[in-house]
């Protein structure tokens, strides 16, 4: 899931329902911005595993949300 595809009103309604805490919506923010996995775990200063498994979390989030 490329979450930068998403459109800006999509994105704030992610945000508001989603309920990311911590690196979660740290690493929402940059993906949502295109930002690789590599510059995010450098930013975050996580791995680049310890990213993937948030990025996981994420997307979880997002998919029981459109399947809610």
């Amino acid at each position: 899931m490329k979450i930068s595809d998403f459109i800006k009103p999509e994105l704030e309604y992610l945000r508001e329902q989603c309920n990311f805490v911590g690196a979660e919506a740290e690493v929402f923010e940059l993906r949502s911005k295109g930002v690789p996995l590599e510059r995010i775990a450098e930013q975050v200063n996580l791995t680049v595993d310890g990213v993937k498994k948030v990025s996981c979390k994420v997307n979880s989030k997002i998919t029981r949300l459109m399947n809610y």
